[in-house]
């Protein structure tokens, strides 16, 4: 570890090479193209730079990531980012770390997380979206010409604590490893590679990103401005069906072979969606440790295994009542019941679904326990018949149509700038405003409005002009904002606003540049990884 001296002295190396390779004059874009661009200067950073690098993708949460996936073409990947495909494989992996975090900080604050279809499905898009960036970023830097040599990447494996042996690098302890994991060396360096990759343009763009004294200033003075923003989400599709239609409309329309057509065609569009999911039902026993505690991990694991034995000869039910560790399904000898995918933790979830009827899965281990599965039956999935679901579908499209219409209603109220007229439209759609809470106008992200064009229209608003003067699009769905109300407060002295302007200039420099390559490249992604 290194002495305060140390480090003193390797941040002032580092601020001395940094300057050394600078580009002097031009603009900030200009200085930061002269950087990543010669190949020489950037090799100068690194060579300064490389080896204080903290290991980003590697042994977070859950030890090494797997190489099962395969890399074809087609449905057998994720996404496909140029020539490049995201393997299924890297795309779980990435699923999991999302939801080890998830539950890691919702411990961390003693906050109760469940893993419902939706949040399911949010993580799986953050996971793919994750992947796809960090691919983005690497083929960028590529043809930039940032460059990462097989020599460096040698000697940051080498100087990973995971494969040493009384300090020293063990070349079997690696390759072991990865066998193990099942990882092949080319996979898992460039794995490596390319969180170095992101490293050293980080790094490149906080150099070009400093702000001056005035900038310093002007951000003191909007971190003392305070808005509180109103906004409303308008997803047709979530939202469409829940505007009232009556039976005799539903009759009405089917009676019109052209929308009865309509219907038909969007059950065939759409028809999983109406099937009823494979299904099973399952008995847990559970042993908790406390996460990050290896005495704690090694009771529980030895308690696991224990009633893993017991469980060829005795009644699993009447194991679970006696020893599991779960409160919820304790007195109910473990039942959890019929579920679908996407319903309960991932691990125990996978090794349910694997499983024969009465047969018990060996040890699975969660984020905060030991797990033992019994499965007790299986329902496969029923496909639904047209007949069966064809007035709830006519319901549901009558309902969009509507939604559309009084949507039409809430941008001409936008537009002419009358904040009843928007009220009113809200409320016959069965909306109501959020609120994003009191947030300093120097905030990198608004609250509950992370997205570029979210923030760029609260932006726009002013204490003269409140509303938004149209809907804004992010994703296939509609906001309205309305600045609610404002404050000022005093400044907070105890910020450090060179490093938060840094930062916050650097990050967007950074999306920035990634979102111009994505412009000019191809991104598949594969969309049954999102249901």
């Amino acid at each position: 570890m290194d002495t305060r001296k140390g480090r003193e002295n390797r941040d002032k190396q580092e601020s001395e090479t940094l300057k050394d390779v600078m580009p002097q004059g031009g603009s900030t874009f200009d200085q930061l193209k002269g950087l990543i661009q010669s190949r020489d200067r950037s090799k100068k950073i690194i060579g300064t730079l490389l080896f204080g690098l903290p290991i980003i993708i590697v042994f977070i949460f859950f030890g090494l990531p797997n190489d099962s996936g395969g890399m074809g073409g087609g449905a057998s990947n994720a996404a496909r980012v140029n020539r490049t495909f995201i393997s299924l494989a890297d795309f779980a992996q990435e699923e999991q770390r999302i939801q080890k975090m998830q539950e890691y900080y919702a411990q961390m604050f003693g906050q109760p997380i469940t893993f419902d279809p939706e949040r399911q499905k949010a993580m799986r898009r953050q996971a793919v979206e994750s992947l796809v960036q960090l691919e983005l970023l690497s083929q960028a830097t590529e043809k930039e010409n940032i460059l990462v040599s097989d020599k460096e990447i040698l000697s940051f494996i080498q100087d990973m604590n995971e494969f040493k042996k009384d300090g020293q690098f063990q070349p079997s302890y690696y390759f072991q490893l990865l066998e193990a994991n099942r990882l092949s060396p080319a996979t898992f360096e460039s794995k490596i590679k390319k969180q170095v990759q992101t490293q050293r343009t980080r790094q490149l763009f906080e150099a070009v990103s400093r702000p001056s004294q005035m900038e310093v200033d002007k951000l003191n003075e909007l971190s003392r401005q305070q808005w509180n923003i109103q906004f409303v989400r308008l997803d047709r599709e979530a939202q469409g069906k829940k505007v009232s239609v009556s039976d005799a409309e539903v009759t009405d329309h089917l009676a019109k072979d052209e929308f009865k057509k309509r219907v038909n065609s969007y059950f065939e569009a759409n028809r999983s969606q109406y099937d009823t999911p494979e299904k099973v039902s399952a008995q847990v026993i559970v042993a908790n440790f406390t996460p990050g505690n290896a005495e704690s991990e090694k009771k529980a694991m030895d308690k696991i295994n224990d009633l893993q034995k017991k469980s060829e000869t005795e009644d699993f039910g009447q194991l679970a009542q006696k020893f599991s560790d779960d409160v919820g399904t304790k007195n109910k000898k473990g039942d959890l019941g019929y579920f679908a995918r996407g319903e309960k933790e991932m691990s125990l979830e996978q090794a349910a679904f694997s499983l024969e009827v009465g047969k018990v899965s060996a040890p699975v281990k969660g984020f905060t326990s030991f797990q033992l599965v019994k499965l007790t039956d299986r329902k496969p999935v029923v496909k639904a018949e047209l007949a069966s679901v064809e007035r709830k579908i006519a319901a549901e499209l009558i309902g969009k149509d509507k939604f559309e219409g009084l949507q039409a209603q809430l941008a001409d109220a936008l537009k002419a700038g009358q904040l009843d007229a928007v009220n009113a439209a809200l409320k016959t759609m069965g909306l109501t405003w959020e609120e994003t809470g009191f947030f300093g106008l120097d905030s990198a992200q608004i609250p509950k409005l992370s997205e570029k064009e979210l923030k760029m229209a609260a932006l726009e608003l002013s204490p003269k002009n409140t509303l938004s003067k149209q809907l804004v699009t992010v994703r296939n769905v509609h906001y309205a904002l309305h600045l609610k109300e404002t404050k000022t407060v005093e400044a907070d002295k105890k910020r450090d606003e060179t490093k938060m302007m840094t930062q916050q200039a650097s990050n967007q420099m950074q999306d920035d540049w990634i979102q111009q390559f994505r412009r000019s490249s191809t991104v598949q992604i594969n969309q049954a990884v999102l249901e």
